[in-house]
């Protein structure tokens, strides 16, 4: 069989556009539904990807890829209909989609290199800014927590133990983006998506009145925790002495990048392939909220894990959720800030201009989302999967000889 159909058809499901419209012979408009079948051992886009074609046992190619536990889930997570509507939903029976073991050795891996970093920070804190400090402080609980805590009163020493293990955490999974063969930006979802770029803002903007609402919720079961109310102290401190902007923008920009790409870019991507995507968001939320470790801290942010998790996987895209979650994180460093000193609660109302803007501007992103979800619903650009990876479908609406014909 010639190559022409088997290579027009992976430019079509690759969104590849031509100069020129090609020709075809009957042969090729003629494409036999057995030989239509047999593309489906031939995964297209793995080819495209690697480039490295499958030889059979004498060494001749068969078209089909080489196709080990390397080759990531864009590979092979799609399945081939058996008539012609090419690439259809993930293919969560496949070897690769199975492979949710891979975002629990993740979790695992980070969480390890957060902790480790986290110790060592906060000792090279201390022996910077504080100026008694000693090996018997080091070894000492009690001394070691009065200095660290004279030392979060320090700008830098408040940027060495908040940033640099941020950025431990989020080191693994860049690196496996990195020796993935699928390229860098696709495996962590950062693609513009099938959303236009401006119901990114709708998505900040609804982020601070998820977190507000949950926040308020929470008030009415449990109390502030001693860490929330100790950490709200530190940034009033910092605030109010000058280094409101640096500190809004140290709190809103590190989790917006490290947990955005590691939670909901890397671990969410491989478990709504391996699972029904609300699976994969409900489990990446849970542990994106479990990583604030603090209880009262996980049960006001797992709402907002579930949506920023539902943006990601509903427009194709990471971005989004980068953009609230910096949003909601930058919002809450002001109204930690300018809080009344007698409503100074983390999971209370802030300042009331302040809240008044928060539900003004969230409403609208709100009204702006649900228009945005329901239009692309069925867009025939793309599909959240395939979004994500950045190919275009193929329209099941056309029959084979059309399907051949473009």
């Amino acid at each position: 069989m010639s190559d022409r159909p088997k290579q027009e058809e992976a430019d079509r499901f690759n969104g590849a556009e031509s100069d020129s419209t090609p020709s075809h012979d009957d042969s090729a408009e003629n494409l036999t539904s057995a030989q239509y079948d047999s593309l489906s051992d031939a995964p297209v886009t793995a080819e495209l990807v690697s480039g490295t074609p499958n030889t059979d046992s004498d060494g001749e190619s068969s078209g089909a890829i080489a196709s080990s536990g390397a080759i990531e889930e864009f590979s092979d997570s799609y399945t081939w209909s058996d008539q012609s509507s090419g690439p259809i939903a993930p293919r969560h029976g496949s070897d690769s989609a199975n492979r949710w073991w891979s975002a629990v050795a993740m979790v695992v891996i980070s969480l390890v290199s957060f902790l480790m970093t986290s110790v060592l920070m906060a000792a090279v804190a201390v022996v910077i800014v504080s100026e008694n400090a000693s090996l018997e402080m080091l070894q000492t609980p009690q001394l070691m927590e009065q200095a660290l805590a004279e030392t979060m009163r320090s700008r830098l020493g408040l940027f060495i133990s908040l940033v640099i293990p941020q950025l431990a955490l989020v080191a693994p999974c860049l690196l496996a983006a990195v020796l993935s063969p699928i390229p860098f930006a696709r495996r962590l979802g950062l693609v513009r998506g099938r959303w236009p770029i401006w119901s990114w803002l709708a998505v900040g903007a609804v982020s601070p009145l998820v977190g507000i609402i949950s926040g308020l919720f929470l008030s009415q079961f449990v109390e502030e925790s001693d860490s929330l109310r100790n950490m709200s102290e530190i940034f009033r401190n910092h605030g109010t002495s000058g280094f409101f902007l640096p500190l809004a923008f140290m709190i809103g920009v590190t989790p917006a990048f490290c947990e955005e790409l590691l939670f909901r870019g890397y671990i969410q991507q491989r478990l709504t392939r391996s699972f029904r995507p609300w699976w994969g968001i409900v489990i990446s939320s849970f542990l994106f909220a479990a990583f604030h470790m603090d209880w009262v801290h996980v049960l006001a942010v797992f709402p907002l894990g579930l949506f920023l998790g539902w943006a990601t996987w509903r427009s194709g895209s990471l971005l989004p959720a980068m953009v609230g979650h910096f949003v909601n994180n930058f919002v809450s460093v002001i109204g930690i800030v300018v809080a009344p000193n007698e409503n100074q609660d983390t999971l209370g109302l802030p300042a009331a201009a302040l809240s008044l803007s928060v539900f003004g501007f969230g409403l609208i992103g709100f009204a702006a989302i649900v228009w945005v979800a329901r239009r692309y619903k069925d867009s025939e650009e793309t599909d959240p999967y395939q979004a994500m990876s950045g190919q275009r479908p193929v329209d099941p609406s056309l029959d084979q000889n059309e399907l051949n014909m473009n």
